[in-house]
């Protein structure tokens, strides 16, 4: 079986070892740096259960050199804002009825929209992942890409398609647990509700996510930006499903029964990295913060209903992101994002 795993991500570069190493002809499509780092030094995969070194990845920089057949899965995981380029290139080299079934490890939501421009809604499986992979930051501030590191927590969930438990099976004995199938809504919007959480807010505040649960003003907005989401949730009729590790559902009741003053500490202990202070300690120039934040704002705004504080976290993680906005200004600086949020607030209504 033939894969070709595409991102620029320690997620992309964690399945394309593991799959190689389970004996698939394995090749990775990822950036120049990354892929000459690898080549020489090798990757090593750094997680609770094992650490393993692999010196001998087929890595790729140039798409029109792997999209050609034969491919049995094309696995997508990269940030969602760099699907853009990722699309243009598999419909300028794959006709639609000759696409192999396509992998989209999805940060948020819109993933899905973007490849079915070119390709039918049924070659596309989508996939959460609630395991975090990263790479290690040296002291001078590079990333150390010849590293992936997990916490081995965890794990996969699919979206129902004809070839789920196929690949179900192949992510079980790749070492990353059972896959539960759902249904897509389902499956999106129970992971971008896990993912919100003490996410957007740490990175404009550069913060530790648990600093947001011990600051009643930053637990404040938080909480806001739930009760949004939920909300949104509600009006899309969208039952919210257990993921690996995370019970969302539970979550979500937490959030709507429990008096915010006693919710802070509970909500605290499924505190994890933010991915968009991640994003923006890598300078990656881009956020996911539209599809994250910003697809509830742009739901609510279907609906007819508000959610100003996603919109005020998913514009600021962007213009931040972008360098449209000076990260400095936010960091220690409540009082600036509380304005920024108080306008949002009056744009909205």
């Amino acid at each position: 079986m033939r894969l070709l795993v595409w991102g620029a991500s320690p997620t992309a570069a964690w399945l394309a070892a593991r799959f190689h190493h389970l004996g698939y002809e394995t090749i990775w499509l990822t950036q120049e740096p990354i892929a000459a780092t690898v080549k020489r030094f090798g990757l090593e995969l750094i997680s609770p259960h094992y650490r393993e070194t692999y010196s001998d990845l087929t890595i790729e920089t140039h798409p029109e050199n792997v999209l050609k057949p034969p491919l049995a899965w094309i696995i997508l995981a990269m940030p969602t804002w760099a699907l853009n380029e990722a699309v243009m290139q598999l419909g300028a080299r794959i006709p639609p009825n000759k696409c192999p079934d396509i992998l989209l490890v999805q940060h948020g939501i819109g993933g899905v929209e973007k490849l079915t421009t070119f390709f039918a809604e049924d070659k596309i499986l989508s996939a959460i992942s609630t395991r975090t992979f990263t790479w290690p930051m040296l002291p001078n501030g590079q990333i150390a890409f010849e590293s992936v590191v997990s916490d081995g927590l965890g794990g996969f969930a699919l979206s129902q398609h004809a070839h789920a438990l196929k690949m179900a099976h192949m992510l079980h004995v790749a070492g990353l647990g059972n896959a539960p199938i759902y249904e897509r809504p389902s499956l999106q919007w129970s992971h971008l509700f896990w993912s919100i959480q003490a996410n957007a807010l740490a990175a404009i505040l550069d913060l530790a996510p648990h600093a947001i649960y011990q600051n009643p003003e930053l637990f404040e907005i938080e909480y806001r930006q739930l009760r949004e989401a939920i909300s949104v949730i509600d009006h899309e009729k969208v039952p919210l499903v257990e993921l690996p590790g995370v019970d969302v559902p539970r979550l979500a009741w937490q959030v709507r029964l429990i008096p915010k003053r006693l919710l802070a500490p509970i909500l605290q202990v499924n505190a994890k990295p933010s991915s968009l202070r991640t994003e923006l300690h890598q300078q990656w120039k881009r956020s996911d913060a539209a599809y994250l934040n910003g697809m509830v704002a742009k739901a609510a705004h279907d609906y007819g209903i508000t959610a100003p504080i996603n919109q005020a976290l998913a514009i600021s993680v962007t213009d931040i992101a972008e360098r449209r906005a000076l990260w400095s200004q936010f960091k220690g600086n409540l009082d600036y994002l509380q304005t920024i949020i108080r306008v949002t607030s009056r744009h909205v209504r």
